[in-house]
């Protein structure tokens, strides 16, 4: 991680405006957002149209981002399937010249891609209160039909050895196990990873197999009010995790952090969303349910 890290773009706000002119023709003012291995700006042009110029991290591979880019398309190209006042997924920005994907030179001489996408309205599920059934079935409803959608999709970069792959759990647990350095947790960590390899793993092969968001925690998920008491799930962002998996990681990633500081993790689970997209992502192989 920390050589990620090391190699992430360090571009200014000034860069983002000039670079947002010279590349996609466009006059906008910059706001670096946070980020980890990468470096994301907000724009904003005159007219108030807001944009994400994303740097990449001089390690990725263009065939990663194109799938990114590709998946991103083809969720926008079904939005029959979701309510029509949702954003859903961001827009690719082509450059003055067409391109989906370029690239810019930083100061350091590395070589960084760059994209554009359009900015999604909307408040990270980790900001909102309270996470009530409504909020939670919108949740469920919304990634059903994320993969849905995504189930007539495939590109070959998405069949990579993917360290946040569920499917590669076991190997991965085994590898950096020993990093727990408190007994009792790490005791508590191999306990559970008894009942995965016992259970579950022997059930993978049996499982349907699909290109997934596989991110969808609590600061890629966004939120807007739905009537006056409610909210719903109205788009999601950061597309960099996704991978050809198992189908229902999708569900146990949302799951995970729809429980975060639950007094009842279960229940807040238990959501079910519209029967049609939440039963989608946990059959076996074969037609829906």
């Amino acid at each position: 991680m920390s050589s990620i890290v090391q190699d992430a773009p360090k571009f200014t706000e000034r860069d983002a405006i000039r670079i947002a002119k010279e590349l996609f023709e466009i006059d906008v003012t910059a706001r670096l957002l946070p980020s980890e291995r990468d470096q994301n700006f907000l724009l904003t042009d005159s007219t108030g149209k807001s944009y994400v110029l994303k740097f990449a991290n001089s390690t990725e591979h263009v065939e990663v981002l194109d799938f990114q880019n590709q998946a991103m398309m083809h969720i926008n190209s079904k939005r029959d399937m979701f309510d029509q006042t949702l954003s859903v997924a961001p827009i690719v920005c082509p450059t003055g010249k067409g391109a989906e994907i370029t690239s810019i030179d930083g100061l350091d001489g590395s070589t960084h891609f760059v994209r554009l996408l359009t900015y999604l309205p909307g408040k990270p599920l980790a900001q909102v209160r309270p996470h009530d059934p409504h909020l939670l079935t919108s949740l469920g409803s919304f990634f059903g039909n994320v993969d849905r959608a995504l189930q007539d999709f495939d590109q070959p970069a998405a069949r990579r050895d993917f360290h946040w792959d569920l499917k590669n759990a076991g190997r991965i647990i085994t590898d950096y196990v020993d990093l727990i350095q408190d007994p009792e947790n790490r005791d508590l960590v191999l306990g559970f990873f008894d009942r995965y390899q016992a259970e579950t793993e022997p059930q993978l092969p049996d499982l349907r197999t699909s290109v997934i968001h596989n991110d969808a925690n609590d600061y890629n998920v966004l939120i807007e009010p739905d009537g006056q008491w409610h909210h719903k799930v109205s788009g999601v962002i950061d597309f960099g995790d996704m991978v050809h998996t198992q189908t229902v990681n999708e569900l146990a990633i949302a799951c995970a952090y729809a429980m975060l500081d639950k007094a009842d993790p279960l229940a807040a689970a238990d959501q079910k969303g519209d029967r049609h997209a939440a039963r989608f992502v946990i059959n076996r192989r074969g037609g829906t349910r």
